[in-house]
């Protein structure tokens, strides 16, 4: 993900800028083909998906990482505190390793999500990512593809849950971020049970 503003500077665009309804209509699209994009994974998705499927010890844990995840490349833009610029810092995190032919989530389960209650941020928080909430140009891109945002019934969601999304979702990526920056960007100091090889992939 790619984040240039700061929480307090995320707009909401025209088009949510009163709400909408949504609800997932389990087409099973957006958890298929990787140019659909990358499903990033923090610690507190890690956490939940393993304690859902009871995975416990550092053995099983680093069998699910190798079996489920990815490193894959990020970046983030970070002012300092007092400086009048930024910069735009790359580094590795974690993601979804797809499978099959058509690249689809291991947990894609007849077009149903078999680890839904434990979903990442990222799958629970959709369509309401910064880069849709802010950008009205990538919001009707999605919806050529997701048939939830062409019906578009369903809960109702109103500007300041859209915005709370959204800031909640830049909140993660910059914690992310400070933790990295703070162990000089590397990866296996901030998940440990992550092995050498998955860098070289």
């Amino acid at each position: 993900m790619f984040l240039v503003l700061t929480s307090t500077e995320i707009k909401i665009s025209r088009t949510l800028e009163n709400g909408i309804e949504f609800s997932c209509q389990m087409c099973g699209k957006c958890c298929t083909g990787f140019n659909e994009g990358e499903v990033y994974l923090y610690k507190d998705d890690i956490l939940r998906l393993t304690e859902f499927l009871n995975i416990v010890g550092t053995k099983r844990l680093h069998d699910f990482a190798k079996k489920y995840t990815k490193v894959i490349n990020d970046s983030f833009f970070w002012k300092e505190p007092g400086r009048e610029r930024g910069r735009t810092y790359h580094f590795k995190t974690l993601g979804f390793r797809f499978t099959g032919e058509d690249e689809h989530c291991h947990f894609l389960i007849e077009n149903k999500c078999s680890v839904h209650v434990a979903r990442p941020f990222q799958c629970r928080s959709f369509p309401f990512w910064q880069m849709m909430v802010s950008n009205r140009k990538n919001f009707v891109n999605y919806t050529k593809k997701c048939k939830g945002l062409q019906v578009l019934k369903g809960k109702f969601y109103s500007k300041e849950e859209i915005l709370n999304w959204a800031t909640q979702e830049y909140e993660i990526e910059k914690k992310y971020f400070l933790e990295m920056k703070k162990n000089n960007f590397n990866i296996l100091k901030v998940h440990p049970y992550l092995s050498k090889e998955m860098l070289q992939e």
